[in-house]
């Protein structure tokens, strides 16, 4: 079933709420000229996810039910039409409060080379670590208007 679609400015993540709630026609334009603009799907006050879409870059941030961003996944146009996942984000966070617990960066590189980076913040840890992924399931095209079902695939492999 498809999940419904709205658009707006962008999400303010402090406030938990879209800006500037947008027409279809508006996004379109937006979408057109390359121009930044925010994809809510799901539902306009709970989406699951939003979509930032700029002229060379996707983000997507995966919301869960207290619609902190749990998940987030930056995508940069490496060719023309062409993405490539190249960082996600994942932030635990304590109860149900906003305050972050922790989490994990990955960096990916099309060479298939990850940098990975965990972290805790109570005790403060850190941990690095360098290794080797298949970069294959990290590309997606450039999604069309309305068409954002690969960027927002949460299992990438």
């Amino acid at each position: 079933m498809k999940q419904q679609i709205f658009y707006c400015k962008s999400w303010f993540r402090a406030k938990k709420k879209p800006t500037e709630v947008w027409s279809v026609e508006q996004a379109e334009a937006a979408h057109e000229n390359r121009t930044q603009y925010t994809a809510l799907v799901g539902n306009l006050e709970h989406p699951y996810c939003f979509i930032e879409v700029a002229d060379s870059a996707v983000v997507v941030g995966f919301l869960d039910q207290f619609l902190r961003e749990s998940l987030t996944y930056v995508f940069k146009e490496v060719e023309s039409g062409r993405l490539f996942l190249s960082m996600a984000t994942h932030r635990e966070f304590e109860a149900e409060t906003d305050k972050v617990s922790g989490g994990a960066n990955y960096v990916f590189k099309t060479d298939g080379v990850v940098h990975i980076r965990h972290e805790s913040f109570n005790p403060h840890t850190v941990e690095t670590a360098m290794s080797s992924f298949d970069p294959a399931p990290n590309y997606a095209s450039r999604p069309a208007f309305g068409e954002y079902d690969d960027v927002m695939r949460i299992e990438r492999a």
